[in-house]
């Protein structure tokens, strides 16, 4: 692999090998379920104007600004370049890297160990490819942030992820709420009018593991993920029953992947610049 795909980074216990910066660049959408091109547009697009707001606030330089704004502009570029057969290499490449991230520990860290269940498919990529570069991500923000970022724009940044991951659990609390509600509902209907109901169930989950979250940011993401997961338990039971279509339940899922993509794809990208000052120690 190129060093334009990969970059070679130290943790406290031994070397590991992470994409670059140009590894948020997405599948084609036929077989994605990461950031589109849409999204990777977007979120480059409002790393440019945090540059600019920033600078005009006076918590960042003028040099700052513009080196932030040059490596928008070389990620955009090369994203821009890439083949789809390219960009498939490095989603994969980010996947297994994060399952390698999975299985390493650091040393000195306080952590609190979780058991993860996620029963659809979809959910299984977006957790493999952004959850392990945000939980690495939140404790080298606590031990390296002030010396990656400022004092200052440390909390800039940490307050960007406080109201996205906030937003992306209002949204989920509401969609799980309206799909259990629904469901109870119609169920109801089904059983009053003795109607045959179909009461599905996933015996074998897309992904179940045992991880260890290094922050409460990070655990508040892995309890988004699943609460989430159970509201398209409902979305399942409501297929099957005939209450709802097989499409609107995709257009659901996507909507949940558009919001989630944004959170992990600056999550990731904050995690390489932490692993650059890591890296210097």
């Amino acid at each position: 692999m190129s060093t334009v795909e990969e970059t070679q980074v130290k943790e406290n216990n031994g070397p590991v090998l992470e994409p670059a910066l140009v590894a948020g660049a997405p599948t084609p959408s036929a077989v994605s379920d990461g950031a589109d091109d849409g999204e990777l547009e977007l979120e480059l697009t409002q790393m440019e104007a945090d540059a600019d707001r920033l600078q005009k606030e006076g918590v960042i330089s003028q040099d700052d600004a513009t080196m932030k704004r040059a490596e928008v502009a070389k990620t955009r570029k090369l994203f821009r370049d890439l083949p789809g057969e390219e960009r498939i290499a490095i989603i994969k490449r980010r996947r297994e890297i994060g399952r390698l991230l999975l299985d390493r520990q650091l040393s000195g860290a306080a952590v609190v160990s979780a058991h993860v269940r996620l029963n659809h498919t979809r959910l299984k990529p977006l957790f493999e490819q952004w959850w392990p570069y945000l939980n690495r991500m939140s404790i080298n923000m606590q031990r390296f942030g002030n010396s990656t970022f400022g004092s200052e724009n440390k909390e800039t940044v940490n307050g960007f992820f406080d109201k996205q991951l906030k937003s992306l659990e209002e949204y989920v609390e509401e969609q799980h709420r309206v799909a259990e509600g629904y469901r109870v509902s119609k169920e109801a209907e089904l059983r009053a009018a003795n109607d045959f109901v179909f009461e599905p169930s996933i015996p074998m989950p897309a992904l179940e593991i045992e991880v260890e979250a290094y922050s409460r940011f990070s655990m508040r993401i892995l309890t988004a993920l699943m609460k989430f997961d159970k509201a398209m338990d409902h979305y399942d039971f409501m297929v099957w029953n005939g209450i709802r279509d097989q499409s609107d339940v995709d257009d659901e899922t996507v909507r949940f992947l558009k919001k989630f993509n944004p959170l992990g794809l600056r999550g990731y990208m904050t995690h390489l610049r932490l692993m650059t000052t890591v890296r210097g120690l």
